[in-house]
């Protein structure tokens, strides 16, 4: 390895190391560490429990353990993930709020404890036989409340941002269940097993939970006093109702199948399984520590979650993946450290369940992030669909495979479920399928939204969402009014992307309507009636333009002339009311042609990435210098962003989501034409920007020029501003939606195809032909 090899590596392992330290992975890895801890102690403690016992009496008192965890699982309504998501932004009734959950958790536990036992004779006889009727309830109903505190407490922690402390937590009670061990064998108490774990989790209950309510959650609510937002009730409510489903069924598939596996295969098949499952429990909590944290951290700015998941779901594969691919070739070595009956009996289930949990960090961090957004369908769907195959496949195929059914079915299950997600999450999807998952996301949407979110808006009562009328990638746009009449129209986005492109628009139209200059232009464009946040939703109305479509009237050949000329006119005026003359220098060259390369070059493969360079400073020298006019531009002006009048005449611009008031005035109509070319020709934007960078034909360059001297200052060659409009287009998608910039027939049709050509044809320059027409013009 060379020494320039050498140094990228240190590069790569340093940056890697870094990413490890922002409080999100810090925590997360906190979690995640204490995990690991946990399992390698628990591991030890079920070795010990192997050697000290016979294989039906580990089984008997795993049952009894997974049994009291799966109870205090499902009572508790999942308020785990509840006191997570709400903790962080509830600022002063922190305390109140955990206090309340707690109440809430431990009744319903100590219930359903004390009736699980109840019914024990009938659902798990070999529990009454060992402990006896009455010891058995009565230690359900007070181990189930424990264990679910002791639950309930590391969620809290790691709200309040102090993950770092449940790693030495975890380590305290490991070690203390291990001497309970020792003490409950030396003592021959009967059901000592489950006896230990339970005093141990008690032990460690009490302290943590008395620095909680008295120094942390108090430190917290006024540390976070100025992010808290309002909690209500219903807002919890709504949450459990979905996510504690879900967790149900989770619960029922992680801690439940042992007692499935004994009712179906008997002691030894449980304690096999027990064994194994130890193992794929350690490799399952790494994800569900990660998530824990980018819950934490992310509930109070839920839109930036997306990147935040990507984030957790790398990382969370660095860990898990070396140790699955480990575990799944080791298997029957490392079961045969608990005896020759777990190797032979649990081997390729350990190896499957290893497997299982690559796929789980997917699936995982789609629960988390559903969580974050308060995405209702996702909390349920995604851990209910994996429980219910699992549950499925292991119950069908445990007479055939025996414990093998049961690591088959997680393998399987985790597998599918993570196909979903992937493709649901993909930023593009070809064809079909990705109308359908476009039509999904937007229905959704939609429904959070629901008739609330139109009386938040301010829109009558008497008012519906009605038909969809489009959107873009990011958002949705659907009419409202009174049920069959379009009376305005309401957007919605709930992607950071959207969002911020819709704020931008409130904000632009706005300032139009506000400028006196433009009072005589401003019934073309929309004025926003409304706005608000509904959730992680942003929405506004705005009134409905007439006209029809834009790309209609460009097809029509009767109509074309005039949508074209009162399109180039239409924002001509505004150009003209709006510009003042600017030099160019290094700020706008950065704003105009650099930044947006710089974000262009990270869709570009290597060979064209110098290439990309190449023509920024071609124009970089064309531009410098050069007085141009800079003004309000709508940023987008494309036909469809166009309504026109039966005649053809333009009517009315909409979508001013990229509208900024510094922009360089010509590039609209310098991206509009060639566009429109495209539109008409039925060709892609790519190939006529290359065209007509060697020579833009005569009155199209006659209609740049004379925009630029409406203006004064120079004026620019059109092929100049035709590949600047394009900059500005193609710099537009990839960075307002992931899905364009992901694309690859897109990039390849309308970005590569620009980028191979345009160096070469930018300096030689416009043919001979070409060159004299639009000089001229700019000289008279």
């Amino acid at each position: 390895m060379g020494g320039a090899q050498v140094v990228v590596a240190v590069a790569r392992v340093k940056s890697l190391l870094n990413g490890w330290r922002s409080p999100q992975h810090r925590d997360g890895l906190a979690l995640v560490v204490s995990s690991g801890m946990s399992s390698a102690v628990g591991l030890l403690y079920w070795v010990l429990a192997a050697q000290m016992f016979p294989a039906d009496v580990v089984g008997v008192n795993a049952v009894a353990v997974s049994s009291l965890m799966l109870v205090g699982g499902i009572a508790h309504l999942n308020m785990s993930h509840a006191l997570l998501r709400f903790v962080p932004v509830a600022g002063t009734a922190a305390r109140r709020l955990v206090v309340l959950g707690y109440l809430v958790a431990i009744t319903l536990s100590g219930l359903a404890g004390a009736g699980f036992a109840v019914g024990a004779m009938w659902w798990a006889p070999e529990l009454v036989d060992i402990a006896g009727y009455g010891a058995l309830i009565a230690f359900f109903a007070v181990s189930c409340p424990v264990w679910t505190l002791f639950s309930l407490q590391d969620y809290v922690l790691t709200a309040v941002g102090r993950a770092t402390a449940v790693p030495i937590e975890n380590l305290v009670f490991s070690v203390l269940k291990i001497g309970l061990l020792v003490a409950v064998t030396l003592a021959a108490v009967p059901g000592g097993i489950a006896l230990s774990w339970v005093i141990a989790t008690a032990l460690i209950v009490l302290p943590i939970n008395l620095w909680l309510l008295i120094r942390l959650l108090p430190a917290h609510g006024r540390r976070t006093a100025e992010r808290a937002v309002p909690i209500t009730a219903g807002a919890i409510g709504r949450f459990i109702g979905a996510d504690y489903v879900g967790a149900l069924f989770w619960q029922a598939a992680m801690m439940g199948l042992p007692v499935l596996v004994l009712g179906r295969l008997g002691a030894e098949a449980a304690a096999a399984y027990n064994m194994v499952w130890q193992f794929g429990l350690a490799l399952y909590m790494v994800p569900s520590g990660m998530g824990q944290s980018m819950i934490a951290h992310n509930a109070a700015d839920p839109a930036q979650v997306h990147k935040a998941r990507r984030e957790t779901v790398r990382r969370g594969l660095m860990l898990v993946v070396p140790v699955a691919l480990v575990l799944a070739l080791a298997a029957p070595l490392v079961l045969a450290l608990f005896g020759p009956h777990y190797a032979a009996t649990g081997a390729g289930a350990l190896a499957l369940i290893a497997l299982s949990a690559i796929p789980n960090v997917v699936t995982a961090a789609a629960t988390s992030t559903a969580r974050v957004r308060q995405r209702r369908g996702v909390q349920f769907g995604v851990p209910t669909s994996i429980s219910v195959l699992t549950i499925g496949l292991a119950w069908v195929l445990m007479p055939h495979l025996g414990v093998l059914a049961v690591g088959l079915a997680w393998f399987a299950a985790q597998c599918c479920v993570a196909t979903v997600v992937l493709i649901m999450n993909a930023p593009w999807v070809p064809g079909p399928p990705g109308a359908w998952i476009d039509g999904i996301r937007s229905s959704a949407l939609l429904r959070r939204v629901g008739e609330d979110g139109l009386r938040r808006v301010g829109a009558p009562a008497d008012w519906a969402i009605g038909s969809a009328m489009g959107g873009g990638s990011e958002t949705v746009v659907v009419a409202i009014g009174p049920v069959g009449e379009r009376r305005a129209m309401l957007k919605a986005a709930d992607t950071a992307n959207g969002q911020q492109e819709l704020r931008q628009q409130t904000s632009a139209l706005a300032a139009l309507h506000a400028d006196p200059r433009l009072q005589h232009w401003t019934p073309l464009i929309p004025r926003v009636l409304g706005t608000a946040e509904v959730g992680d939703t942003y929405c506004l109305t705005e009134t409905l333009l007439p006209g029809g479509s834009g790309p209609d009237a460009l097809a029509d050949p009767a109509r074309r002339g005039p949508f074209l000329s009162s399109a180039v006119a239409a924002i001509s005026e505004l150009h003209r009311q709006t510009a003042t003359l600017r030099r160019i220098g290094d700020a706008e060259l950065d704003c105009w042609v650099h930044q947006p390369f710089t974000a262009l070059s990270r869709t570009l493969p290597a060979g064209l990435k110098a290439e990309a360079g190449r023509v920024a400073a071609l124009l970089d020298t064309r531009l410098r210098g050069q007085i141009v006019g800079v003004g309000w531009t709508h940023g987008d002006y494309l036909p469809v962003n166009l309504l026109a009048a039966p005649n053809g005449r333009v009517s009315a611009i909409i979508d001013w989501c990229t509208a900024r008031p510094d922009g360089l005035s010509v590039l609209d109509v310098a991206t509009f034409i060639p566009m429109a070319e495209a539109m008409a020709s039925g060709e892609e934007y790519g190939p006529v920007v290359l065209r007509w960078l060697g020579g833009v034909p005569r009155a199209e360059a006659d209609v740049l020029v004379g925009c630029q001297s409406a203006l004064g200052g120079s004026v620019l060659a059109p092929e100049v501003l035709v590949l600047l409009g394009w900059l500005e287009h193609v710099h537009s998608c990839v960075s307002r939606s992931d899905r364009m910039a992901a694309n690859p027939v897109w990039n390849r049709r309308n970005v590569r195809v620009v980028l191979q050509g345009a160096a070469d044809l930018l300096d030689r320059g416009p043919t001979a032909q070409a060159q004299p027409e639009w000089a001229t013009r700019a000289a008279r």
